[in-house]
């Protein structure tokens, strides 16, 4: 492979600037501002460290427990090197990179309304990554970040399979769609990406379509706001004074139903202690067309009931201890926020569907549903008496 190389990036049909790869040093540097500069992804500036941040985020993470067997496969050195191999074409926003002398068109190679050969996501979901050596990589799947092992397959439209993080344990995956269950009750349908529940090759996958549509582009919270916001979110649940500044900055926010979103966010992760919502995990969508933000479906509900690696610990060894840490590390409600959204009817019957979904999973065994169940009715009640006294 070359050691540096220069690229086009466009967005859609747009040129939007050139940049030099460094595959060696793996660093990116903007060469020149094309005609299109203000389509540019939002965040990035003529600063190259920000150009650097976006295309970091377009690379399979070395947490992934198959991290090493895709780069053997593939011989690359790094998620970086992999990201440019094909034309970095994603299903997150409508940016990608032609090479000199390339005459392609967006509508002829983009992934939401061309079929794309899906024999990467299929080899990385069934473990076969010999099969690897011999795929196309211009597929999504190189350019996908996050932990868990996962696939695009082309199913009535593009879909991504998660397997989770650790894929020989199915509960992860069950857990995702079953918080997602209970967020669209809490919630409303729009307000959460739907999941459904599939096996691929005898495993549990949860399955989802992609977050945006033709003409907008999905804008991690953690580029969206200020740094140190993201440290006041991260800490607030072990800080009250720090959840009131952060929910203080985000009322002030240029932004009307962010405030009542991270209110929403909060009453979830008390609900069914979901441990993966970070801003990496929060996202507005950008109209490309008007500038205009909104808020993104929450999506990535990780680590749900209990099925991260430290939750199992926690409710498999389940005491009143335990509870209280739960309560502590995931109950951050206040009596100051507005509560007039929740209608605690719409979650009537939600115990069995989490008996039912839990009891998918050889590790949840009826003790610990019911530790779940108890935990969550803890959570309910004191999320139920804080929103009566509004």
């Amino acid at each position: 492979m070359l050691e540096k190389e220069i690229l086009t990036l466009m967005y859609q049909d747009f040129e939007v600037l050139t940049f030099e790869v460094d595959y060696e040093k793996e660093r990116i540097r903007i060469v020149e501002k094309l005609e299109h500069f203000d389509k540019a992804p939002y965040g990035v500036t003529e600063d190259s460290f920000k150009l650097m941040r976006f295309f970091n985020a377009r690379t399979i993470s070395a947490q992934r427990s198959d991290y090493e067997a895709i780069l053997k496969a593939m011989k690359c050195k790094s998620g970086f090197e992999l990201s440019f191999k094909g034309h970095g074409l994603s299903l997150a926003n409508h940016y990608w990179f032609k090479r000199e002398g390339e005459n392609l068109k967006y509508g002829d190679i983009n992934f939401f309304t061309n079929k794309w050969d899906d024999t990467f996501g299929r080899a990385v979901l069934s473990g076969d990554y010999e099969a690897l050596k011999t795929c196309d990589l211009n597929v999504p799947d190189i350019v996908i970040s996050g932990w868990g092992v996962k696939g695009w397959i082309y199913d009535n439209g593009p879909k991504l399979y998660k397997l989770g993080i650790h894929n020989e344990h199915p509960e992860e995956a069950i857990c995702e769609v079953l918080a997602a269950k209970l967020a669209s009750r809490l919630l409303s349908p729009e307000e959460v990406l739907q999941y459904e529940l599939k096996t691929i090759n005898g495993k549990y996958a949860s399955v989802s379509k992609p977050l945006i549509t033709v003409d907008e582009e999905l804008v991690p919270l953690s580029i969206l706001l200020p740094p140190a916001w993201y440290l006041m979110f991260k800490e607030k649940n072990a800080n009250r004074d720090l959840s009131k500044e952060f929910f203080k900055k985000v009322e002030n926010y240029d932004m009307p139903e962010l405030y009542q979103f991270f209110v929403k966010v909060s009453c979830l992760r008390t609900l069914c202690f979901v441990s993966d919502l970070h801003f990496d995990n929060l996202s507005a969508i950008r109209n490309m067309k008007t500038g205009k933000l909104k808020m993104a479906p929450l999506y990535d509900l990780g680590g749900a009931f209990g099925s991260s690696e430290s939750g199992k610990s926690m409710i498999t060894n389940a005491n009143k201890g335990t509870l209280l840490i739960i309560y502590f590390m995931f109950g951050d409600l206040s009596p100051d926020w507005d509560y007039s959204w929740y209608k605690p009817e719409k979650l009537v019957g939600i115990e069995d569907e989490i008996r039912e979904y839990l009891s998918k999973s050889d590790f949840y065994n009826p003790e610990i549903i019911d530790c779940v169940i108890e935990i969550y009715h803890q959570q309910k009640k004191t999320l139920d008496e804080i929103a009566k006294k509004i």
